[in-house]
This record gives structure tokens, sequence and C-alpha cells, in this order.
């Protein structure tokens, strides 16, 4: 059977919910009510697949001068697919893709692959596909993560100063402050870098009340001063630092290795993977070295977290 594909109306919102949740590789992001938080800031261009009156696969996505992106508003998108769907099929769906955005005037595509990493199942037909079919990898973000299940164990130092750490009598909250917290991102992303973080503490807040089970801000304290902390996510295999920031004093008391160790600790038996996040700069044209070195000290390594493109309208 022939696959139709048509574009995403808040209509189909819990039929787009439905599927997500029952689907091979989904990922909590995208559920309708994260991705449309922020929905003034993006022309949402969501596609769903069918074959037979039967939902197949569906694409977050938005439009923006006459390009298709995975969602912009996303870490990573891509296709999220039906339990067990062949990759012929996927190939169908990339050529009805490319037939239906060159009929509505769309003149390229830029897609974002889904890191193995945070699959429910690990599948990465569409990077095959994609390089068979003439897509241009045109940036690749280093990012960084260990199997909690096969650590490697931190590094000297990193031992030394969770050791260190232990003397400290220091605490987790995992009911943290959300405006403290982001207050303290935003400070050292402004000295560092001269910028914002991407998410502001109201948005924040709005997102951990609509997923509890997913998203939640841990906090180190010693006694009651605030050190530091992260904005987790957590589904399927692993657990992710969205941010993972800390004050002077938080890292004169080794609070980074401290709450590493926490998380590992209250993770590993239910979750296998801890991921760092990306510690490239200039669409993954730089490394930041320092980001890179502090992760690795903690026994992490790195995967790709790649940007595909294609010309549909010449």
């Amino acid at each position: 059977m022939e696959f139709e594909i048509i574009r995403y109306s808040p209509e189909k919102a819990t039929e787009w919910d439905d599927f997500v949740r029952d689907s091979w590789n989904g990922v909590f992001l995208f559920y309708r009510n994260f991705m449309d938080y922020h929905s003034d800031r993006f022309n949402d261009y969501s596609l769903m697949v069918y074959q037979d009156g039967k939902l197949k696969a569906v694409l977050p996505a938005n439009e923006k001068e006459g390009v298709l992106y995975s969602h912009q508003g996303l870490t990573y998108g891509g296709w999220v697919l039906a339990k067990r769907l062949p990759v012929v099929d996927l190939g169908q769906m990339f050529d009805i893709l490319e037939e239906y955005l060159r009929s509505n005037g769309f003149s390229s595509i830029d897609y974002r692959q889904k890191p193995w990493v945070f699959a429910r199942h690990a599948c990465e037909y569409d990077g095959w596909l994609m390089w068979n079919k003439g897509y241009e990898i045109w940036r690749r973000d280093l990012s960084f993560f260990f199997d909690m299940k096969n650590h490697a164990g931190y590094a000297r130092d990193k031992r030394y100063r969770f050791n260190k750490s232990q003397r400290n009598n220091l605490r987790v909250e995992e009911k943290g402050d959300v405006s403290t917290f982001m207050a303290l991102v935003d400070n050292n992303l402004m000295e560092k870098y001269n910028t914002l973080a991407v998410h502001r503490d109201h948005e924040v807040k709005l997102l951990q009340d609509r997923f509890p089970q997913n998203l939640m801000t841990l906090t180190v304290h010693q006694g009651d001063v605030f050190l530091g902390g992260t904005w987790l996510f957590v589904d399927n295999d692993f657990v992710h630092t969205q941010y993972f920031h800390f004050n002077d004093e938080g890292r004169r008391l080794c609070a980074p290795e401290f709450l590493a160790s926490y998380i590992i600790d209250r993770f590993s038996g239910e979750r296998r993977y801890f991921s760092f996040g990306a510690s490239t700069e200039e669409n993954g044209k730089v490394l930041n070295e320092g980001l890179a070195s502090f992760k690795e000290g903690f026994g992490a390594g790195g995967f790709c977290n790649d940007f595909y493109r294609k010309q549909i309208c010449r």
C-alpha cells in the first residue's frame, strides 16, 4: 500500500501523542505538550505518514524561509517510527517527503538525526538512507556520555575530588529551586560566552509541571548554601544533564563530582546511559577543549549528533 503524508494540525494532538508513546524510537520531547510550549517562536510544520489509514511515522518539524527543519526547538529530531517499520518503508517515506515538500514550495530540508543513545530502540536507518539518497552532513556536534552499566570509572583527579566531596557534608535536593538554579546558569553563560540559557525559568517550571516523571531540577547544597545543580532529563534508557552548572564555592567543594555520583547511584539500576550533552561550538567545527576534558574525567566518551540537508528544488 502507498503512503500518504499530511501536515499535523492541533486536532491530531491525541493521535500524535498516542503514536509517540507506542513508537519504536520515541522520546517524551516529541509529545505535543513539550513541542508546543514555545509555539510562538516556530512555525510548526510537523508531518504524519499513514499507510492504509494507519499512522506509521511522524516527523517533528518547523518551516522557516522555505526550509523544512527537524524542529529547531528540540535538541534532536528525525522520524519517529511505528514498531518494526522496515528500512524499505522508511526509504519510501523519504521519497514521498521530498515530493510533498516540492509540491508545497519548499526549497530544501534540514534533518537533525536523533542519536541512538536516546531512542527506545536504537535504529539508524535514516543515516544510511540519507547517505544513499544524496543528503549532505553539514554539521556534527560531539556529545559526551558513558554507560552506567559498563563505566570506565573516574580519572584520578575526579576520584580525588569525589572523595573530597564526601567529606564536605553536601546534599542533593531533587526538587531544587528552578529560579535560583537558572539564575546561576545565566550568570555562568554570560560570563563565559556573553549569552543566556535557551530556556527561561518559567519555561523550565512549566515543562516540569507537564512532565514530572521526565524532568527535575537537582540542586546541591552545603547546609543552606546553594552550590549548583543540573536540569535532568529522564526517559527510555538515559538520563541527560541539560545544564550542569556550579558557582565558585560549589566547584571548590567538589559539588560537580558529588552530583554526578549521586545521579549514577540514583539511576544506574533503572537507566543505562548518562549523557552530558555537546561540547562543540560554531556548528560543530570547534571543540570546547576544557568542557570536553571535564566530561572525559568522569569516564565519558563521545557520540555524534549529525545534521543533514538536501536541496529538493533547484
